[in-house]
């Protein structure tokens, strides 16, 4: 049997709310845009909302992390709409519309009740294990004609620098933190190209993905959002070979503004249930 650590990340982190914020900026504007664009889909009738508005839907964030994507989904689907944020250590509080929902998903607690007009989950099911079988449930919980939207990083592993000095110095953190803790603690590196398949098999229907990514460096958000992950592993690198003097220069190397670093690709895919 497999051994699979527990995901290394954690919303009780002191370094969290950066991470969360990090992932805010570089990520939140092109979520936004998968979503509010299923709107203009011939298809969303199925829904059951009118046409051309999120005004009154139901939704689910996965992952919820700092809720940064829940808070702006209570936005689109207004006073009379419901958002449910589900993380296993949320790190967002109840409010209005806003409902919040401590789960692990790998525990066998069943799912907030929906059914639900979307679900949305982000970085979140490539570092669980049993990945599909979550997918599937989710899927359950939607009503017919709902959409998914799941989005998550190919991480790059090779042909990482792009310019700068020591920029090959991030690179050998990358390599090592994606190989020597991620993917042993259970992440599936093919798990994000993989997705569109993973929802064809399912049955769902009207399946599109998009990949997008950006060069992260010199203090933006792609660098603060490593340097998070610098911190919050940083043990476990230590711990699985590299040189801690290279090592602790990772924030210091993200912050020059002559950095430019690949940063990892996003694969996000939509998906309605028939």
């Amino acid at each position: 049997m497999t051994d699979i650590r527990p995901y290394p990340l954690s919303n009780l982190h002191a370094t969290s709310r950066s991470h969360h914020d990090a992932l805010s900026d570089l990520l939140d504007d092109d979520t936004m845009y998968r979503i509010t664009s299923l709107i203009d889909r011939e298809s969303f009738p199925a829904t059951g909302l009118p046409s051309g508005t999120w005004a009154g839907a139901s939704m689910l964030e996965v992952g919820a992390g700092a809720g940064s994507v829940a808070q702006k989904m209570r936005y689109l689907v207004g006073d009379t709409g419901r958002v449910v944020a589900l993380d296993l250590h949320p790190a967002i509080e109840p409010d209005g519309n806003l409902e919040v929902v401590q789960l692990d998903l790998l525990s066998d607690e069943p799912l907030p009740e929906g059914p639900f007009h979307l679900i949305h989950a982000r970085l979140t099911l490539g570092h669980l294990p049993p990945r599909k079988a979550i997918t599937a449930r989710l899927i359950d919980r939607l009503v017919p004609g709902g959409w998914l939207c799941l989005e998550d990083f190919r991480a790059r592993r090779e042909n990482i620098a792009v310019v700068g000095a020591d920029a090959e110095i991030v690179e050998e953190f990358q390599r090592t933190v994606g190989r020597k803790v991620f993917d042993a603690h259970g992440t599936d590196p093919g798990w994000a190209p993989g997705m569109h398949q993973t929802l064809t098999d399912l049955g769902m229907t009207g399946v599109e993905t998009r990949t997008f990514s950006s060069y992260w460096g010199g203090g933006n958000a792609g660098a603060r959002f490593l340097t998070a992950i610098h911190a919050q592993t940083y043990d476990k690198v230590l711990a699985a070979g590299m040189d801690k003097a290279r090592l602790d220069r990772v924030p210091e190397i993200m912050a020059q503004p002559a950095t430019l670093i690949h940063g990892h690709e996003v694969f996000s895919v939509v998906a309605q249930r028939g």
